[in-house]
């Protein structure tokens, strides 16, 4: 059974939420840019603000991240925000410091779905963070870079698999219909 949200279904609300058109937004940063945990999703301003972005899709998810040492302090972020299922905004283990971004599921006219993010808390500005340097944007940039060819190589595995399983159900279906002539 698939579980009610995916954290790419969040993924993909925080990034419209963020606009991708007007920030750097990467996914999964850790080597090269911290050296002690990795973030969800970095979003870096025009102004070379950086915000961090932690998704989680359940309640366990939430409580785990209270274990980690970290505490999200990296001098290159100010904001940290977390992004949760609607249902989770409200959850206390959610720390003090960090905005929370409750995301939920729409309905298109064409019966799909899409994703809203709704601000529910604002986080509280690291006001020791700094503005990334030059040689750090140009890591965050490369490392979004090097997400591109694993995004497409999973795309073009998962459109491998959808044209196998579309050509066994064709088989199947030519099997019926020639055993329902011999019939």
């Amino acid at each position: 059974m698939r579980p009610k949200w995916t954290a790419q279904q969040i993924e993909i609300a925080v990034i419209k939420h963020f606009n991708p058109r007007q920030n750097i937004i990467v996914p999964n940063v850790s080597f090269g840019l911290f050296a002690y945990h990795e973030a969800d999703l970095i979003v870096l301003s025009p102004y070379n603000c950086g915000t961090e972005v932690e998704i989680k899709v359940t309640a366990a998810d939430i409580k785990a991240d209270l274990k980690k040492k970290h505490g999200h302090k990296e001098e290159i972020i100010r904001d940290v925000w977390f992004a949760v299922p609607e249902e989770l905004a409200d959850d206390p283990n959610i720390p003090s410091y960090a905005g929370i971004l409750s995301v939920t599921k729409l309905k298109t006219r064409r019966g799909g779905q899409r994703y809203r993010c709704v601000r529910k808390r604002l986080p509280v500005k690291n006001k020791d963070s700094r503005k990334f340097f030059d040689v750090e944007r140009n890591k965050l940039l490369r490392l979004g870079c090097l997400r591109i060819v694993g995004l497409k190589e999973k795309l073009d595995d998962k459109s491998n698999k959808i044209d196998e399983l579309k050509s066994r159900i064709k088989e199947l279906e030519s099997r019926k219909d020639t055993k329902h002539f011999e019939d």
